[in-house]
């Protein structure tokens, strides 16, 4: 019977009105404090035990608790020792190389004393220094120079900034290792 009733009966939406009136019926004072004379009772305690009988108990148990433990004990030794085997695996390695003295930079002598000297040297070895590949080096270190004296004047006359710092010391490695180079093509 409640199926077909369901089916014939048309459905309703109240204004909204009507539920603001009600909610302020509800706040009146009259009903407010009918509502505060109200007596209290407190159940008897093992009612409470009753009620928390009867609800349904969450299925964690302390076994829930101790696989996770163990979970993550096994990912911690795992790692551990895959870290371990990692470090073992380590080599370490060296190697020697000879150099030739006369290619060697000079640290007595700042690059650009090496640099004068080098345009010495090709102006007895011209063919040498028309070579491409000798231009193509030399125009890199001319390069770098001026990339260096760029720096030079952006870190100023107190030096505070470090990674201009290390910039600077990068491209003076890079302009030493380009002056070896050239030097190995002249001699």
């Amino acid at each position: 019977m409640s199926k077909s009733l369901k089916d014939k009966l048309p459905l309703y939406s109240p204004p909204e009105s009507v539920w603001e009136n009600i909610e302020q019926g509800l706040n009146e004072t009259p009903l407010q404090e009918a509502i505060r004379k109200l007596p209290v009772h407190e159940p008897p305690t093992q009612t409470w035990f009753d009620v928390s009988a009867q609800l349904p108990h969450s299925q964690r148990s302390w076994w829930r608790y101790a696989a996770a433990a163990v979970v993550i004990l096994l990912i911690g030794v795992v790692g551990y020792i895959s870290l371990q085997r990692s470090n073992e695996n380590a080599i370490i390695s060296y190697s020697q190389e000879k150099l030739n003295p006369k290619t060697m930079v000079l640290p007595n002598e700042t690059i650009e004393k090496q640099y004068a000297h080098l345009q010495a040297l090709c102006e007895e070895r011209v063919t040498v220094c028309e070579k491409p590949e000798f231009k193509a080096l030399k125009q890199e270190l001319d390069d770098l120079t001026v990339a260096g004296n760029q720096l030079k004047e952006a870190l100023g006359a107190y030096n505070t900034d470090a990674a201009l710092s290390a910039q600077l010391s990068e491209i003076e490695q890079e302009r030493a290792d380009i002056l070896r180079k050239l030097n190995e093509r002249i001699l």
